[in-house]
């Protein structure tokens, strides 16, 4: 291949299914790893000389274990408090308050991101004013991001909340040159935040809940069951 303009963008055609899925939602997932981590998760559960019934008390396990799952983890998104480490103190409190604690996580890094980037300037139209950005590694690619704040409502250009659902660093960062300290309701996913069961923190304080109750038995359940597995080891440990 004689062409070199070809054979450069065949080297990057592991990049180009993202022109495609720009501004698509796909909760962050661009491979089918998440369906072959579930029958991964599941082939440990069976075997190839089970019966019908063992079967069926098999996938059962399984139910359960991912129900267990999910409890224990509503449990410390419910109850955790994080250690705010990215200088946007109001902005990462709420959003550690509003997130469960694996979204959380993806927040932050795009709220740490605001410190890489360069404010190049703002225009307005009407009422809304019009960011641009820059990244301190590449200066060439400009962001802009629109701001009304009669809506309120935050866009950007790179998508990233149409495609994963959360906001980008060059949205907290207009948050953060326009004095916001709470992320607007209209870039909030419902599916991301910890009460999209309905299972509210202040839900979950009263002692006499059954949802309290219900998070912290299968905390200690799944506790428990490290417990479990070690006695079983060894006979002597076990009588």
């Amino acid at each position: 291949m004689n062409n070199s303009w070809v054979k450069g963008t065949y080297d990057l055609r592991e990049n180009w299914v993202t022109a495609y899925l720009r501004g698509t939602f796909c909760a962050g997932y661009r491979t089918t790893s998440r369906c072959e981590g579930i029958n991964a998760f599941i082939k440990g559960f069976l075997k190839s000389t089970n019966s019908l019934l063992e079967l069926v008390h098999s996938l059962d396990r399984v139910v359960k274990d991912y129900r267990n799952n999910e409890v224990t983890v509503q449990f410390y998104s419910s109850y955790y408090t994080p250690v705010l480490t990215t200088g946007l103190d109001r902005i990462e409190l709420f959003a550690s308050k509003t997130y469960t604690r694996a979204v959380f996580k993806e927040v932050r890094k795009q709220i740490k991101g605001v410190g890489s980037l360069l404010f190049l300037g703002k225009d307005s139209i009407s009422t809304t004013s019009v960011y641009k950005f820059s990244s301190i590694g590449n200066r060439r690619r400009i962001r802009e991001v629109l701001y009304d704040p009669t809506e309120p409502k935050i866009e950007c250009d790179c998508m990233l909340w149409n495609s994963e659902g959360i906001p980008c660093c060059h949205i907290f960062c207009v948050m953060k040159y326009e004095g916001l300290n709470q992320i607007p309701p209209g870039l909030i996913l419902r599916r991301w935040c910890i009460d999209a069961k309905e299972w509210t923190a202040s839900s979950t304080e009263g002692t006499a809940g059954h949802g309290s109750r219900l998070l912290r038995y299968s905390a200690l359940c799944s506790a428990m069951s490290v417990v479990a597995k070690l006695a079983s080891d060894d006979a002597a440990t076990f009588t």
